[in-house]
């Protein structure tokens, strides 16, 4: 009968698990990347502007053309944009001949922002100067013949957008040209497909570099794909040697690797239990939820470990590791409470994959045929002593440099070529080192909508703030018009210009010629659409470390990097003003169920390792940010656990935390090492947090009756 009893418990366990493996496989959903809708709660997203801001400003990859001669500058791009595949990467912003004919057909309807300022002034001898320049310079470009546009005005006016699009260049010795591509999220492009893609680029742009020509690439594309792989590297190494150590303690202590089948069935139990919980309660899965979701297997080998080592499952058990999940879980139901999407995923992932883990153990671990330990490790206490003085001294001089960073910069710091290719191409292209700004103006349509912008670069130029909008390449009507007047009363103001040029005829025509409006379809301009966003939304780029204030309801100005670090900051003090409360909950819980003076002395070490946990990342010159903050509620979701079970005094026990804090410790000190900025300093803390509440413990919980067990032990061996 008990045979029975285990057959169709392991039938259950392998039915769930596979159930869990298939809707995970089928789950529909996003894996969502995008970070500005990682941090920012839902209301936020979906009422402003800054996530489709960022989805089109992150999109974009930057390239920049190096070659010591025009010649080969030129084929050299031609070259990489014939090897891109063009179903992934749109290149229409590099293409301006539809738009020039259409420019053609009126010339006079055009004007740069220069030539607009000298007409309306009336200095009709500098525009006569400079256009003569621009027709004797063998350098310039003339797309106008001279008896439809004699002063040149529409080559001037491509000039001034071109300025910030494309366009060579040449200082140091070398010909420079610049472009940038968008990425295509056709059907949806996953982050696989997407850094598959990106590979190809780069591929070709190693193809096409030689010793003469270079291609650099820079952009948040670029970033994200270099940060990525150098992540996933990382963690796979700290996954095998994660693995490693736990396949040694497990042989160690029981003298057979078979203890960790139940361990890994264990951990993937809950994993997939978290992972359908969480694509069930949201829409997508955010792709930090699954970096933090790895820290389920630091809390899930806790568990198992407290079993293998207690050999059965017995009322004392139960009660210890039903603490251990309700105190794990507070602080994560209540990280649920600040609705910032982030932290809910991680907090329901955490849940329901602990709760899991917790059930799987109660119920399945029985049925496995498990080893008891055979060793013991013999702990010599004065080097304990020693480290936590160190640690101690460290840690308090540490929190006299507490300082907070929420900047988006402290969390990410690029490589040193990136870093020298996104200068490069802000040199080629003459972007400015301000901050980009964005500023969307909602109108009615279209015609609307150019108006409103117009009058705003206006006062941006008023500032002397550099600016690109889709007014710019798309007067407005209205504009367009005055432009046309503006260069008719110059034909009927200076008519003897050009007169040994142009026909009597050709001078007539230009005095008589009719103002015609030019429009454009979006649909026939991709590029056009690239200024739009949904609900008759559009947006002005600015380069500026200024301030822009205005006070119009349909205008609103979005800075991407100082918004989301508001928010982050927001989320800081939120949590900050969280964290007492956890403290509070669980030294009531603590005194309610061990005493007023157990209960104290319990909370000790992972208060300790919370407080060193900060104080020694400080003193490592890292500051604290928003993830700091989460780290240190997961401090003491893992930290409790050592406590809880150590309140039984016991050697087995010492030995169950002490293998489940290695491993645990262990895990976050290689992840410490890891390329991305934001995971290693996450990691640190959590290693510091770690390692500093266990040997607290141990110190706190050495007594005679531990260490003649030990001595037993060791004179066995």
């Amino acid at each position: 009968m008990v045979h029975k009893i285990k057959i169709l418990k392991f039938i259950i366990m392998f039915v769930l698990m596979l159930l869990m493996a298939v809707f995970s496989f089928l789950a529909k959903g996003n894996v969502e990347t995008n970070l500005m809708k990682t941090i920012l709660p839902s209301k936020i997203v979906n009422s402003t502007s800054i996530v489709p801001m960022a989805d089109k400003y992150s999109s974009v990859i930057k390239v920049v053309f190096e070659s010591d001669n025009m010649s080969n500058l030129e084929d050299l791009k031609k070259s990489f944009i014939s090897s891109m595949d063009k179903t992934y990467f749109d290149v229409s912003g590099t293409d301006f001949s539809g738009l020039i004919d259409k420019y053609l057909s009126n010339p006079a309807n055009f004007l740069s922002e220069k030539n607009r300022k000298l007409l309306r002034e009336k200095k009709y001898d500098e525009i006569y100067a400079q256009s003569l320049n621009n027709l004797y310079n063998p350098a310039g470009i003339q797309l106008t013949s001279i008896e439809k546009d004699p002063y040149l005005f529409l080559d001037d006016f491509i000039l001034s957008i071109r300025k910030n699009q494309e366009g060579s260049s040449y200082f140091d010795g070398r010909y420079y040209d610049f472009m940038n591509i968008k990425m295509k999220a056709k059907d949806g492009l996953s982050p696989d497909l997407s850094n598959k893609k990106i590979a190809e680029i780069i591929d070709i742009q190693k193809e096409l570099s030689v010793k003469n020509s270079r291609i650099y690439l820079a952009g948040t594309p670029i970033h994200s794909y270099y940060t990525s792989i150098k992540s996933m590297v990382s963690i796979n190494i700290i996954c095998l040697l994660s693995t490693l150590l736990i396949i040694f303690l497990t042989y160690f202590y029981f003298r057979s690797v078979k203890m960790l089948i139940p361990i890994a069935l264990s951990i993937i139990f809950g994993m997939l239990a978290g992972y359908t919980a969480t694509r069930l309660w949201f829409n997508d899965f955010q792709i930090i939820t699954m970096v933090f979701s790895t820290t389920l297997i630091g809390i899930g080998i806790d568990y198992s470990y407290h079993y293998c080592f207690a050999g059965k499952i017995d009322k004392i058990f139960i009660k210890n590791l039903s603490l251990g999940l309700l105190t794990t879980i507070i602080p994560f139901i209540l990280l649920y409470l600040t609705n910032i999407e982030l932290l809910k995923q991680i907090s329901i992932y955490t849940i329901f994959g602990l709760c899991a883990i917790y059930l799987f153990i109660i119920i399945f671990y029985p049925c496995f045929d498990l080893n008891k330990a055979e060793k013991s490790l013999n702990f010599q206490p004065k080097y304990y002593k020693i480290l936590f003085i160190i640690l101690l001294i460290a840690g308090l001089t540490g929190l006299i440099r507490i300082n907070f960073n929420n900047s988006l910069t402290a969390l990410y710091m690029p490589s040193k070529r990136l870093l020298n290719a996104e200068n490069l191409y802000n040199k080629v292209s003459g972007n400015f080192t301000g901050e980009t700004q964005f500023i969307t103006i909602k109108g009615s349509d279209i015609e609307n909508i150019l108006e409103k912008e117009e009058e705003i670069t206006a006062n941006l130029t008023r500032n002397n703030i550099e600016y690109f909008s889709l007014s710019k390449i798309l007067p407005s009507g209205k504009r367009q018009r005055e432009n046309f007047n503006l260069v008719k009363t110059l034909y009927e103001t200076e008519p003897d210009n050009y007169s040994d040029i142009l026909t009597d005829a050709q001078r007539l025509a230009l005095r008589n010629m009719v103002f015609k409006p030019v429009s454009f379809d979006k649909k026939d301009y991709p590029y056009l659409s690239d200024f739009l966003l949904p609900d008759n939304t559009s947006f002005i780029i600015a380069y500026t470390n200024k301030n822009i204030q205005l006070n119009e309801k349909s205008v609103q100005t979005v800075n991407i990097k100082r918004d989301v670090e508001k928010y982050m900051k927001s989320y800081s003090n939120t949590l900050l003003k969280i964290f007492p409360v956890v403290i509070v909950l669980l030294t009531c819980l603590f005194m309610f169920i061990y005493g007023v003076k157990k209960g104290l002395k319990l909370l000790i070490p992972p208060f300790t390792g919370v407080i060193l946990s900060v104080g020694l990342t400080c003193l490592a010159g890292i500051e604290l940010n928003l993830f700091s903050i989460i780290a240190l509620f997961m401090i003491l979701g893992f930290t409790i656990d050592y406590s809880i079970f150590r309140a039984q005094n016991d050697k087995q026990t010492e030995d169950a935390v002490f293998a489940s804090s290695l491993t645990t410790s262990f895990s976050f000190l290689l992840l410490s090492f890891c390329g991305f900025k934001l995971l290693s300093s996450i990691s640190l803390i959590l290693f510091w947090g770690t390692a500093s509440a266990y040997i607290t413990g141990y110190l706190l919980f050495l007594n005679k009756q531990s260490n003649s067990m030990v001595q037993l032990t060791h004179e066995k061996n």
